[in-house]
């Protein structure tokens, strides 16, 4: 376990406060800062980021850059601070959306903002920093399901010169919302994907090593080709993308397994030693510091060893630091019982296959709340430890997922699932025995109902994976090797229930929002931490 802060580099430039920061994060056990050199398109003073930098050194810490490469569309750093210059250099010009409308203190990428963000890589190596993370604005489409990118004059030009076409901004929009032309999505998406990759490619350069932030659930439709960047920037660092970043989303458990899902789908594609987790309070002071805290507990139990707390231009306060020096032991205790053990998913939730299809971004969470140790799975993924596939919501049963069903002991198809594809089920269920319909419609907000539901569904198996068998809400991570569990917590009360593990059952109690690890002949540990509620 590391765990990292990005911030701005001012802080570290206040002789009145920057040592009585720099102690607070030491307590905190940070190890690693994150200093944001280069704002949509304009550079921070070299000699105030090497002055940064130096006094981070000063007190041990290790120090990389950070920038924002296109712009955010909108104030995302700090509301509160109305000043922020979010706007983009006049050499530059704004991405456009598939209306037409501009999408504002947001650049289109094209060759002056890709060679921009080179020129500010070789300055940040002048500077002395080796490793450059590009945040997550570095996308070409917002949190949704949908196909976007720049609809500009421009790049609408651009791409059907590559790819000999002849489409304007309004046959495009329409042939990619109805998902009438699956070739020409394809192409599309690939077209904007070379642009991402394009922008990380030049800030990949001798002496810098570079980063991706991704979005929650980012991927190809977002511009974001995950596997294409690694190919072509092997040692790539990732951040794999949350989302609830303040206490009205995050305290829902569904949003708790949501963030779970999403950290294990990204790390389907990755190298673990490379991904830092997304530990973020968004707007300033919007989570409660208990959540953070919970926050990097769940990057340690998902196996991420680079925790990374991030919170805009805003720098966390003293609350803050306190909490997370308090959880320290705590912290530590978790990262040590659990490191160096894979993670184990036999439960697959069927997620699509590719971002070029469009289909929804955020699965169902219920597999999670009813205690399974699941991830999300493409079907252009490797599955070979997966023996039940959950078929859950509005998915298509394609021809690569098609070719993957017999490897799995059980697939089970839910109600939106089976209608979706019954000219396909209709034609294989007779000869696969091991294809079931749930006549029951998940939800993207499961009710206790729904949990118990599914767990009955699945009844009593043969004991070849772990699983909550009475109780809700309670994730469970599988750490095989060891013949362990992780167990978490995902309310904000005392939470009872019953887990299953080769065929022995173990009652057992959780601490509001704690985290424990249970194994076969029920050696238990709770990874508690204190928890401060109402306010």
């Amino acid at each position: 376990m590391k765990l990292q802060y990005s911030m701005a580099h001012e802080p570290l430039l206040d002789p009145a406060t920057r040592d009585a920061l720099a102690e607070q994060m030491k307590a905190a056990g940070i190890q690693k800062v994150w200093i944001a050199g280069f704002y949509s398109g304009k550079m921070v003073d070299p000699d105030e980021l090497k002055e940064a930098k130096a006094f981070a050194e000063s007190y041990g810490f290790e120090v990389g850059s950070v920038t924002i490469p296109i712009g955010h569309p909108g104030n995302a750093l700090n509301p509160d601070d109305p000043d922020l210059d979010l706007e983009i250099p006049k050499t530059w010009h704004y991405r456009v959306d598939n209306l037409g409308e501009t999408v504002y203190f947001c650049g289109a990428i094209d060759r002056c903002l890709i060679e921009d963000n080179g020129k500010a890589a070789s300055l940040l190596r002048e500077a002395g920093f080796k490793e450059v993370f590009l945040d997550d604005d570095l996308r070409v489409g917002n949190f949704n399901e949908f196909i976007e990118g720049c609809y500009c004059d421009a790049c609408l030009s651009e791409f059907n010169g590559l790819y000999d076409r002849s489409e304007t901004r309004e046959s495009l929009m329409a042939q990619l919302t109805k998902k009438i032309n699956p070739e020409l999505a394809k192409d599309w998406v690939a077209f904007q994907c070379d642009k991402i990759t394009a922008v990380m490619e030049a800030t990949d350069r001798e002496g810098v090593q570079a980063g991706i932030m991704v979005m929650h659930f980012g991927d190809e439709r977002h511009g974001i080709d995950i596997p294409a960047i690694r190919d072509r920037i092997p040692d790539a660092l990732f951040r794999v993308g949350e989302l609830q970043f303040n206490d009205g989303s995050f305290t829902k458990p569904y949003a708790k397994a949501e963030e779970m899902l999403g950290i294990a789908y990204h790390l389907n594609f990755l190298d673990k030693r490379l991904a830092h987790s997304e530990s973020t309070i968004f707007p300033p002071r919007s989570l409660k510091e208990h959540n953070l805290v919970y926050k990097a507990k769940m990057a340690i139990a998902s196996g991420l060893e680079n925790v990374l707390f991030m919170s805009g231009t805003w720098v966390l306060e003293e609350s803050y630091w306190k909490a997370i020096a308090d959880a320290l032991p705590v912290l530590r205790e978790l990262d040590a019982a659990t490191a160096g053990a894979a993670r184990s998913y036999p439960v697959h939730l069927a997620y699509g296959t590719h971002g070029a299809y469009a289909e929804p971004i955020v699965p169902t969470s219920l597999p999670v709340l009813a205690g399974l140790p699941v991830k999300p799975v493409r079907a252009d993924q490797r599955s070979e430890d997966g023996q039940l596939l959950l078929f859950f919501g509005d998915y298509e049963l394609t021809a690569a997922w098609e070719k993957k069903l017999s490897s799995y002991r059980e697939v089970i198809f839910d109600r939106t699932a089976a209608l979706k594809n019954k000219v396909a089920l209709d034609r294989l269920m007779p000869g696969a025995a091991n294809l079931k319909i749930w006549d029951y419609k998940t939800t993207t907000r499961p009710t206790e109902e729904e949990i118990l539901s599914l767990q009955r569904r699945i009844g009593e198996d043969d004991g070849q994976f772990p699983r909550v068998v009475d109780g809700s809400n309670i994730g469970l991570i599988w750490l095989k090797e060891t013949g362990k569990v992780i167990l978490y917590n995902l309310l904000e009360t005392e939470n009872r229930g019953t887990v299953r593990i080769a065929g022995t059952q173990h009652a057992v109690s959780l601490k509001p929002l704690s985290f424990a690890t249970l194994g076969g002949d029920g050696a238990w540990t709770e990874y508690d931490t204190q928890v401060e509620l109402g306010g």
